[in-house]
């Protein structure tokens, strides 16, 4: 990663480009907006560093066992991303937690309504 913009993951310690440029697929592309929202969200700490990459390297993994026609591979791979995904912060428990704190304010301020 060069200089960070605005649409760029920032991260410490992610590297957002593929070891074999030009091979990788959509997979990879929807993986990484995927961290990008949850980085855009603020749900990212640095200790998602290794999942994220992990996330990146099993996106590859899929599309190279299914360009190599291995489908079990592919699949393989697959359910290992799924369970990764899943491990990441989800965005629904940031807005519990943010309407949980704003609730908690109301209670401090002495705010009727939350």
């Amino acid at each position: 990663m060069n200089e960070p913009s605005e649409t760029q993951v920032t991260l410490a310690g992610l590297e957002l480009e593929s070891e074999q440029p030009g091979r990788s697929g959509a997979l990879r592309t929807a993986v990484v907006a995927t961290i990008k929202a949850l980085q855009d969200e603020r749900l990212l700490e640095p200790r998602h560093a290794a999942m994220c990459q992990l996330a990146l390297e099993l996106a590859d993994a899929v599309t190279a066992g299914t360009r190599s026609r291995r489908a079990s591979a592919a699949a393989m791979a697959a359910a290992q991303l799924l369970a990764v995904l899943k491990e990441l912060p989800a965005p629904m428990a940031a807005d519990l937690k943010q309407r949980f704190d704003q609730f908690v304010d109301s209670l401090v301020n002495g705010d009727p309504e939350p």
